[in-house]
């Protein structure tokens, strides 16, 4: 009798890392009715972020209405645990790229308003520490709405608040005073992103052409990101410019470090604190490991989440065997050596709309596949 675990990444845009585990723990209990079958889904801090703790029975959901990328009202949810008054925010939730239509991706006008009115709502609940999941933001405004929304001003040179969306960012004159309860939580940002806020592997310039960011509008930006850069230095006396993770999700990240002081840490890092991964390896066989995530390739090999659990699965189980699963695959057992096999779920040459339309399909297919080997 096999023990598999099922521990992946969302496939953005097609398959929650949820579904996922679903759909793998149907297709094995059907060809081997007697394994065991243990699930995780997983997230490096973008989708599923919050699914992630509150499928492992971590933390309750909390949802309210909030403001979306551009403002319209969106139902998105947190996770709150109430032992520890802790937070799990997913920008992802309100200011993530899903929620907006491909031809409506501006990062001009979008802004995190509604992630700071996450934030918002989970202070008022108690929370004396928050962790902010990074991924999958529609957003380049430096993390300004949030802050805005949970009290820190930011004026221009009437005094008055500015706008919203890193058009805005320009027009900063200075950042008032910043709120003492804000000082006493413990602030945390989980991402596994490293780029810096400016340059060329900044935010604008590397994440800038998925969120909607045209050649014309790009000097905007990362001049609005400088100027804000320039003033947080101005206001705490923290640099934040070259600071290694300070470009994630649109400097979301260099805001919260730089007036908050919040700490960065991997995202697959953070899960595996809370969900205790290696205790589980330590003290269950494993026979399977299925991991995986929409796009496995070079930057795999850079620590994204499906490396880093098939290394956790091979340092404590050297007999596991690992499978990884992606869409699209691009790279080879040779670059990543943890995995004992690779496969695509698309088995023929097929348009992305339809690969992603059929994900869940495919998946399983796939899975059956394999499974009729083991």
């Amino acid at each position: 009798m096999s023990t598999f675990l099922i521990a992946p990444d969302s496939f953005k845009g097609s398959i929650s890392a949820a579904l996922f585990c679903q759909i793998a723990q149907q297709v094995i209990l059907q060809r081997q009715p007697n394994a065991t079958v243990i699930t995780r889904p997983l997230s490096d801090g973008g989708e599923g972020f919050v699914d992630s703790f509150a499928l492992a029975e971590l933390a309750e959901i909390k949802s309210i209405w909030c403001a979306g990328p551009l403002g319209r009202k969106v139902k998105a949810k947190f996770g709150w645990m109430p032992d520890s008054n802790t937070a799990i925010i997913e920008m992802a939730q309100a200011s993530g790229l899903t929620r907006l239509h491909p031809e409506e991706r501006n990062p001009l006008a979008t802004h995190t308003t509604g992630t700071g009115q996450l934030i918002q709502a989970a202070i008022e609940l108690g929370a004396t520490t928050i962790i902010i999941g990074l991924g999958g933001s529609a957003t380049n405004d430096g993390g300004v709405g949030a802050l805005q929304a949970v009290g820190i001003p930011f004026l221009n040179a009437q005094d008055k608040l500015i706008g919203l969306g890193g058009q805005a960012l320009h027009t900063i004159q200075s950042i008032g005073e910043i709120p003492a309860h804000l000082l006493n939580i413990k602030w945390q940002l989980a991402c596994d992103v490293t780029n810096p806020l400016l340059g060329e592997r900044g935010a604008t310039q590397v994440f800038g052409a998925q969120k909607g960011l045209t050649p014309q509008a790009t000097p905007i930006l990362e001049n609005g990101l400088a100027h804000l850069a320039e003033q947080i230095h101005k206001k705490t006396g923290r640099s934040v410019h070259e600071l290694e993770g300070s470009g994630a999700a649109g400097g979301t990240a260099a805001g919260f470090m730089g007036l908050l002081n919040a700490q960065m840490q991997s995202g697959f890092e953070v899960l595996n604190n809370h969900l205790k991964l290696n205790e589980l390896l330590e003290q269950q066989i494993i026979d399977f490991l299925i991991t995986g995530e929409g796009k496995i390739d070079a930057q795999t090999a850079m620590g994204k989440l499906p490396q880093r659990m098939a290394q956790l699965a091979k340092q404590y189980q050297s007999n596991c065997k690992v499978i990884g699963l992606c869409g699209h695959l691009a790279s080879n057992r040779q670059t990543l050596p943890e995995f004992d096999a690779l496969f695509s779920l698309i088995p023929c040459p097929m348009d992305e709309f339809s690969a992603i339309q059929n994900t869940p399909a495919l998946l399983a297919q796939t899975l059956d596949s394999i499974l009729g080997f083991t």
